[in-house]
């Protein structure tokens, strides 16, 4: 996919680059599969800040995606379309019924192409089955950490992760971060990486565009009051003051692990995201 520069025309569009919209083929989502999406500012129930840097940003209606895609159908690909809720493309279907769905939309699926949805099927790019229909080698996306429980791994835009062996009854895979992790083989995966991998390199160009998407500034410790944060105070430029960074709370931040030691899921991972 490729990428668009501008004359700058003004300040903003200096080092602006956008991701070119050839790709798309429709721009009015289905409206049968919208619903509203309400904005908390990063504020609990109980209207306390539990997620900093979030507030504003443009009004956007959520997409209902298809991730658990179970049964035994076939659909065929309708059009390509924006999501404003991910960084992927997603493509709408319609299946031989007539229902219309959303999906991830992986690299190199087109507007006609078919799908498949079951235990086993044809490898082809866009298709899910089970992990232990799926030969060893191939790419995966959307993979379930738990039959029937919907696709959780691999959906962000240019990811995906590669099945390396089979073993009883668990299939092996290596993640986009490193990670190899071991998945039942009645877990369903989808074939291929998700699309729009250059999604990483456009530049925003300034900071407005930043608060369009909903995301507020963020400021540093050392610059901050000690009363606000542990690196805070100081006349001038000082050092954090501290054997190593720490969180606005006091917690101890970079190079130190958060996983629990007796988290279940443990003994699935052969190996860590950080080679340990």
């Amino acid at each position: 996919m490729a990428i668009k520069t501008y004359n700058p025309r003004t300040a903003g569009q200096r080092n602006l680059t956008t991701l070119s919209t050839s790709d798309l083929t429709k721009k009015a989502p289905e409206k049968s599969l919208l619903v509203p999406l309400k904005k908390t500012g990063g504020r609990n129930n109980q209207g306390y800040i539990t997620c900093r840097h979030i507030g504003g940003g443009n009004k956007r209606m959520y997409r209902i995606i298809d991730f658990k895609r179970s049964g035994e159908t076939t659909a065929f690909v309708k059009a390509i379309e924006y999501d404003p809720n991910r960084n992927c493309r997603i493509a709408l279907v319609i299946d031989t019924k007539g229902k219309k769905r959303y999906i991830i939309c992986p690299k190199g699926l087109t507007v006609g192409m078919k799908v498949t949805d079951g235990k086993s099927g044809e490898i082809a790019t866009g298709n899910c089955m089970e992990l232990g229909s799926i030969p060893e080698g191939i790419m995966v996306h959307n993979v379930e950490l738990e039959p029937g429980k919907g696709g959780q791994v691999c959906r962000a835009a240019g990811t995906g992760a590669q099945i390396l062996g089979k073993e009883e009854k668990y299939c092996t895979l290596r993640l986009a971060s490193g990670e190899v992790r071991k998945f039942l083989l009645t877990c369903r995966a989808t074939i291929g990486m998700v699309g729009n991998e250059d999604f990483n390199l456009v530049s925003k160009g300034k900071a407005g565009r930043t608060r369009w998407l909903g995301e507020r500034p963020t400021v540093r410790g050392a610059v901050m009051n000690p009363n606000d944060h542990p690196h805070g105070g100081g006349e001038g430029k000082n050092p954090i003051g501290h054997d190593a960074p720490r969180s606005p709370w006091g917690r101890r931040l970079m190079g130190v692990k958060t996983r629990a030691k007796k988290n279940r899921s443990n003994r699935l991972i052969v190996r860590r995201r950080n080679g340990k």
